[in-house]
């Protein structure tokens, strides 16, 4: 298991419900099992300004995750962010080791 962070920016017209339920979707991807200490860590930095326009969006809500990944589930996690419309991006960074 190696420490990631994961950024992802999701559409800035969802309502606060549904907000919650794709954070907790995104959330349950980026989860490898039912510990509380493996749950990913979500650091939300909020509605913010585009540099520039994504898919005719000049704003996204953005969080940040803290997660512990393995790394032959990237793929999947990745494919699952590409194919959700209400995400406008993701990156996925994996930490450096101290």
């Amino acid at each position: 298991m190696r420490e990631y962070e994961v950024t992802v920016i999701f559409k800035s017209n969802l309502d606060d419900e549904a907000r919650t339920a794709l954070t907790q979707r995104v959330s349950g991807w980026l989860t490898h099992s039912e510990a509380e200490a493996d749950k990913p860590q979500a650091n939300v930095w909020g509605q913010r300004r585009l540099a520039y326009p994504i898919r005719k969006n000049s704003e996204g809500y953005f969080i940040l995750f803290d997660a512990k990944l393995d790394a032959q589930r990237l793929n999947d996690i990745e494919r699952n962010m590409q194919y959700t419309d209400d995400i406008l991006r993701y990156m996925i960074v994996r930490k450096e080791e101290a």
